[in-house]
């Protein structure tokens, strides 16, 4: 029996004891988070809604949760005021019934520097947009200049023989 052999089955031998042995830690390790997961819940997609009516809402789903404002950001320039724009975990995922939530909302004023910031985002991307029109405007006034030049130099020195 060559070498390659004697290891292929020297391993089939390992392997067909090894095998009942994984596959029921495996089972077993499959069966304890099914049987953690078992009372889970959803928590409930409160985004968009008011901050009064999220907070009924969790509080009646017994869920933990606290109010967090969120930090001006261009993504918040058109959302309302007093709003829930997010929540930890995410809406509709399943939880443990003591996770704690958080209900990430925007006042009035984030909402304000927000659009600030996005109108500051806008203003730059125009100013990029024509300092590339500029750009190749000039590249369009400098190559169509070219042939002239050329041809000015040709007739001088035809003229010049």
């Amino acid at each position: 029996m060559n070498k390659t052999k004697l290891i292929s089955t020297v391993g089939k031998i390992a392997l067909g004891a090894l095998a009942p042995e994984l596959l029921a830690q495996g089972t077993k390790i499959v069966n304890a988070q099914l049987e953690k997961r078992k009372g889970y819940i959803k928590v409930p997609d409160v985004t968009a809604l008011d901050v009064d009516e999220a907070n009924e809402i969790m509080t009646q789903y017994h869920f933990n949760h606290t109010v967090v404002s969120v930090a001006p950001a261009v993504k918040y320039a058109n959302a309302v005021p007093n709003q829930v724009v997010k929540t930890q975990p995410k809406g509709n995922s399943l939880v443990d019934p003591q996770t704690f939530v958080k209900l990430y909302t925007i006042d009035a004023e984030t909402v304000q520097k927000s659009k600030m910031m996005a109108e500051d985002l806008e203003k730059a991307k125009q100013k990029r947009q024509q300092a590339v029109k500029a750009k190749v405007q000039n590249t369009i006034t400098a190559t169509t200049k070219i042939p002239a030049q050329i041809t000015r130099k040709l007739k001088r020195n035809k003229n010049k023989r």
